[in-house]
Formats: C-alpha cells, sequence, structure tokens
C-alpha cells in the first residue's frame, strides 16, 4: 500500500513519492496451462488427457475468458463447483495519518474487518515494532489510543488484522538481526492489540532484500509454532504487488519460501494498483491480474505438496485495489469498478478483497476539480464511504478454513476505577476544546468540537446530536497519570493571604499556576473544578488537553 504525496495536516509529517515498481513480465500462454474449472486435486506430475468434446467445449470456454479479459466465461465455467468460504472484506486504515480515522465508529466503518498499517522499525538495525516510524506501540496507546480503539471496535464484533511492512519505511524482516528476534517482535505487536491475524505487505526494499524474506518466513514459521503450542493460531495473509501478469519473479520468490519454511498461509494478497501504463479500463486489468496470479499458483502449490482444486485456490487469493486516483498517471478505479469487482469476487468467491484505504474514501470536495491524488479522499465525486457500501455487500469473515481455530475476538469492560483514568473525569461544568479527551463511566471520549455541560455518555439518535466520539474503553492497564512537579523553590509557594498580580507565577501541590488578573485569597486547585472562574491558568499540561489547549 502507498501513501500519496499530499497531506494539510501538520503533524506526523508525510511526503511520499508515487510508487514506482520494476515488473516482470509473464506471457499470457501461462494463463492456460491449467483448467480454471477443474475440482480435482492438482497433481505434481502430468495427468494423462483424455479429450471428450464437452471438456473441449469448457476449455474454448476458458481459453476465450482469459484472451478476452471477461469474467463471465470464468463464472460460467466454475458456477457448478463445490461450496467455498464466501469472501470477507476489509479496507486498510491508514494508523498514523492525521487527523486520526476513527475506525472504531460504526459512522466511519462499514466494515466487520479492518487491516491497520503499518509497523515498522524505526531504523535499520533496530529489531522494534513502531507504527509507521512515528510510534513505538506504547506511544500510539497514549498519543492516538490506538489500542482502546481497537478494544472498541473488537467489542462491536469487528476483527482487526495488524500489516507489517508497506511501501515506505524498513520493515522488521530488515532491521532485525534473526528469527527469533523477529519473531518476538510480531508476537510482541499482536499480543499487544490481542488479534491473531497478521498481514505481511512486503513490497519494494523487501522484495529485493532476499536474506530479509528467508529471516521473515522462518520468523513466522516460529510464531506459528509458538501459537500452536499455547493452542491457538496465527493466521497470516502475505500481501504482494503485481502488474497484469501477475506476480513478479521476486514476488514468487516470497511465497516458495514462506512454503518451504512450512508456513500455514492463509491466503496471497494481490495488491492490484499503479500498473504503469494509463489502462482504460481499470477492473479489467484488476480481473486480469488476479487471472494471472491464480494461474502461478496453480503452478506452484503443488510443488510444495499442496494440492488444491483451482476454486480453492481462488478461495485463498485476495485482491487489494487503490479507489479513486492511482498514484499512476491515467489510472483511476471508480465506484463502477468496484461494484464489478465486487462481483467477480463473488462469483470466483475470492477470500479477501481489501482496499485502500478506508481514510480516502470521500470526495476531496467542490474546491478541487477533476483526479487528484490525496491521502485523505479518493479524487472522485463520491459519497462518504461508498467504496465500502460496494465492498461491504461481501460478508464473509477473517476465519481460517474449516476446522481450524477462529481469531480472537477481544471482549473486556471498561474499568470505572478513578485510579485507572488516563484522562480527567468529565465534569458538567468545565469548558472542553475540540480533541480533549475524558473519561466517563469506565470510557473514554474527545470532543469533536467545543462543548460544556454535554454529558458524553447521553444516548442520542445521531451522532451529529453529540459533540462527543467514543474512543473505547478504559483498559485494565491503564493508570491515573502522574504530572511531572517542579523543584521546591522554583516559584513562590501560593499563600491565601498574599494578593498576586496579573502575571505572577505560584507553586500549588509542586505545579506552576500564572494569576489571569489580580486575586487574594482564591486557590489555584480550585481552577480543576471551574477553570473559567478561576484566576489562576495551570501551566503544566494534563493529560487528555490537546495540544494548545486554552487556559
Amino acid at each position: 500500500m502507498t501513501y500519496t504525496p499530499e497531506n494539510k495536516y501538520p503533524l506526523p509529517p508525510k511526503v511520499v513519492d508515487a510508487r514506482g515498481l520494476a515488473h516482470n513480465l509473464v506471457t499470457l500462454g501461462e494463463i492456460s496451462k491449467h483448467d480454471l474449472d477443474s475440482d480435482e486435486a492438482f497433481q505434481e506430475e502430468p495427468r494423462k488427457i483424455r479429450y471428450s468434446i464437452p471438456k473441449l467445449f469448457v476449455g474454448l470456454l476458458f481459453v476465450v475468458a482469459v484472451l478476452t479479459g471477461g469474467y463471465y466465461g470464468v463464472n460460467n465455467v466454475i458456477a457448478n463447483s463445490g461450496a467455498v468460504v464466501p469472501t470477507f472484506f476489509s479496507p486498510y486504515v491508514d494508523a498514523t495519518l492525521t487527523p486520526t480515522y476513527q475506525f472504531q465508529s460504526a459512522n466511519f466503518n462499514q466494515a466487520m474487518q479492518t487491516t491497520l498499517g503499518f509497523v515498522v522499525a524505526p531504523g535499520p538495525d533496530h529489531c522494534v515494532p513502531t507504527w509507521g516510524g512515528y510510534y513505538t506501540l506504547n506511544q500510539a496507546n497514549q498519543d492516538i489510543n490506538l489500542q482502546r480503539r481497537v478494544v472498541e471496535y473488537a467489542q462491536s464484533g469487528g476483527q482487526i488484522m495488524i500489516s507489517f511492512g508497506g511501501q515506505r519505511g524498513i520493515s522488521l524482516a530488515q532491521a532485525c538481526p534473526n528469527a527469533a528476534s523477529l519473531a518476538n517482535a510480531y508476537k510482541t505487536t499482536m499480543s499487544t492489540y490481542r488479534t491473531n491475524v497478521m498481514d505481511l505487505d512486503i513490497e519494494t526494499g523487501g522484495l529485493a532484500d532476499f536474506n530479509g524474506i528467508q529471516r521473515n518466513a522462518a520468523a513466522v514459521a516460529l510464531a506459528q509454532k509458538y501459537y500452536q503450542e499455547h493452542h491457538q493460531q496465527l493466521i497470516v495473509w502475505i500481501t504482494l504487488p503485481v502488474n497484469t501478469n501477475g506476480l513478479q519473479d521476486n514476488a514468487k520468490t516470497v511465497v516458495r519460501e514462506f512454503l518451504a519454511h512450512h508456513v500455514q498461509v492463509a491466503g496471497i494478497n494481490i495488491m492490484a494498483m499503479d500498473f504503469g501504463p494509463p489502462e482504460s479500463d481499470m477492473f479489467q486489468a484488476v480481473q486480469q491480474a488476479a487471472i494471472s496470479a491464480h494461474s502461478q499458483l496453480v503452478s506452484i502449490f503443488p510443488q510444495y505438496g499442496i494440492h488444491l482444486t483451482s476454486r480453492q485456490i481462488w478461495n485463498r487469493m485476495g485482491v487489494t485495489v487503490m479507489i479513486g486516483q492511482n498514484n499512476s498517471a491515467g489510472e483511476v478505479f471508480t465506484t463502477a469498478d468496484a461494484s464489478s469487482l465486487q462481483n467477480f469476487a463473488d462469483n470466483v468467491r475470492l477470500g479477501r478483497v481489501s482496499m485502500w484505504s478506508l481514510n480516502r474514501d470521500y470526495s476531496c470536495g467542490q474546491l478541487f476539480t477533476g483526479a487528484i491524488l490525496s491521502n485523505t479522499c479518493s479524487g472522485l465525486n463520491q459519497n462518504p464511504l461508498q467504496f465500502s457500501s460496494i465492498f461491504s455487500k461481501l460478508t464473509g469473515k477473517v476465519i481460517p478454513k474449516k476446522g481450524a481455530e477462529a481469531p480472537i475476538i477481544i471482549s473486556q469492560q471498561g474499568s470505572t476505577n478513578p485510579a485507572n483514568a488516563p484522562y480527567p473525569i468529565w465534569q458538567p461544568n468545565v469548558p472542553y476544546p475540540q480533541n480533549y479527551k475524558v473519561v466517563w463511566q469506565g470510557n473514554v471520549y474527545e470532543a469533536k468540537y467545543y462543548n460544556e455541560a454535554v454529558n458524553p455518555g447521553a444516548q442520542v439518535q445521531f451522532s451529529y446530536q453529540t459533540p462527543w466520539i467514543l474512543l473505547g474503553p478504559v483498559l485494565k492497564t491503564d493508570h491515573a497519570p502522574t504530572i511531572p512537579t517542579l523543584a521546591p523553590g522554583t516559584y513562590p509557594n501560593w499563600s491565601p493571604t498574599v494578593a498576586y498580580n496579573q502575571g505572577a507565577i505560584v507553586l500549588y501541590k509542586g505545579l506552576p499556576y500564572q494569576a489571569k488578573y489580580y486575586t487574594v485569597g482564591s486557590s489555584p486547585g480550585a481552577e480543576e473544578a471551574n477553570p473559567t472562574g478561576s484566576p489562576w491558568s495551570p501551566m503544566f499540561t494534563i493529560p487528555g488537553e490537546p495540544p494548545n489547549s486554552p487556559a
């Protein structure tokens, strides 16, 4: 997945060049080597072929479908095959992009699976999981409340997938010195967010680092063994770039290395985007890339003792598209293309459909004309979450195949112990500016705009009727924050008998306050209960306050 150059918001800084991928072409002739309609297990050795008129007719239909790029012929061929698992939809969310995307809220996310990206290393030789290289796991939980929002999403029935790698930054597979340390980095991340579904997005530098690919495969094998020993399962999707001729050579190497290390791969997810030359019909290009990749997997899987039918291989594939304007000029994936992909996925029973990204599933507004490239909108004239609405018709679940253990679903009741509150307890007489965070009845809320005396827990029919957005529950691991105090003598201690002029600074319980105007006898401690009427303004930051919050 890619980040795009435009970002109107100051934090964190993201200036990213457009994607540039080198593709090794595979001839179209390879696509027709195997019958797409076969329900027999593929064999490692060539089978003896007995020709018959019906089979020749079916084969002719398939060749016509491939050469014309249409999926209707493919659909007709496979329509009568056995039952398979329904396709699931899991949009990507750029977890570190500002403004923070509230994926935990049904008003911003209609999908029951969501893929959060991207966990990478902070730099070369630093085997530490971070979000985008900007936040450690602990910093992300504090600064953008990521863990809390994951819990909230899970309690509503959603399943999180954690995506490692991506186009930008240094992957953990490149930074960690060995398989054991890399496996520990993966396990640490997965356990932090209580999920057992991971997505390995391997592209750009990750594809070129063969040692890193081998280390990655060995590490995931170790992690899966650890999960199995603890009677759990680690579900692994591998996400790789393609062109219309399928997986490039180094992407096929990734698949082979993971299979050679006996990794139980849930599916291969292709990034059908940024093809390079302008594509007049993006759905046709996406479909052709999927058909080509399917043909390649048909050839690869039996080499490692994996004997699946053609339909089973489709069910172990995913397709990810970049909605709207792609990084490559002339490539625009429209809502009509999305409807065609949804129908295609439903008919061939793809395992997964994803999109980059949920942050972008909005129109850019009337100020912009024509297709533009943005992190926060698609560049199209569309309704909010229109792509998500189309793909949400795919109602499958991100679960293992029949007989395996289901992914972990988090369920946690918010703590109502004030000692666990990571932010101030909401008070009716305190004004709260935009982005202020408070705790109320075991949940954490953030102010959407300035408000006062509006209970965050009040029930409303529509989300626009409250100035608060629910971030998630107070976690059992949360604690009341400690505000650093100043050394005695830094400022005079406040005294009830001293008159203070405007601008005077005092210490009260080790914390500095400044007089707004002349005052005597008014305690700075009363500021917390009545900040508007208090003559004192705190000179320290309270957890939950947005930057530059007014006194």
